[in-house]
């Protein structure tokens, strides 16, 4: 006869699904987080960073057509002092100027490539999002459904076991049991 599940601890599924609840609940606004920071990244870049760039080359292109105008004007005037001065604060400005320029072709790289780079890889925090919001309230789901049929179970009681069944089972141990042992069958000799 089969014996009966030993079901002695519910409240650890209702723990466990609990502690489920959670870290779903912590997780799903971890990659709310990170799903609002690769828009807001985008559009830092597009706005804030594109703007800070473009307008920090406009304005070095006007400190170095201002200091190409300086040298022109040391060079008209015949100054040799003025004029080293002048050539330095010209160079100072180019190199001043090709870096405003390069900030803006990385922002304009890192744009152009933000979707492929960046996200493409947050597919996989909107998969897992998903799998968080729908699978895993599935599985509390049966948690819940798993434990309240476990102590449904748990409060049943154990079939008493009838005489004939008892009869029966004794009766078909026993024929194997002669088998096994000759002596005892037929008395003896």
């Amino acid at each position: 006869m089969p014996q009966p599940a030993k079901v002695t601890s519910i409240e650890a599924l209702d723990d466990f699904k609990a502690n489920l609840i959670v870290y779903l609940e912590k997780a799903g606004r971890l990659l709310d987080e990170i799903s609002e920071d690769v828009v807001r990244t985008r559009i830092w870049l597009e706005t804030d960073r594109q703007l800070h760039w473009k307008k920090l080359v406009h304005h070095r292109a006007k400190e170095l057509a201002q200091a190409e105008q300086e040298l022109l004007t040391a060079r008209l005037s015949d100054m040799p002092e003025a004029i080293k001065a002048r050539r330095l604060t010209v160079n100072k400005a180019k190199l001043t100027l090709r870096q405003a320029e390069e900030g803006l072709a990385r922002v304009k790289h890192w744009i152009r490539r933000y979707e492929t780079e960046v996200e493409s890889r947050t597919k996989v925090v909107v998969q897992l999002r998903h799998v968080l919001a729908y699978d895993m309230i599935k599985a509390t789901a049966l948690l819940e459904g798993t434990a309240a049929t476990l102590a449904a179970y748990a409060e049943t009681a154990p079939p008493a076991p009838s005489s004939a069944s008892t009869t029966a089972a004794l009766d078909a141990v026993a024929p194997e049991n002669d088998a096994a042992h000759p002596s005892v069958k037929g008395g003896g000799a």
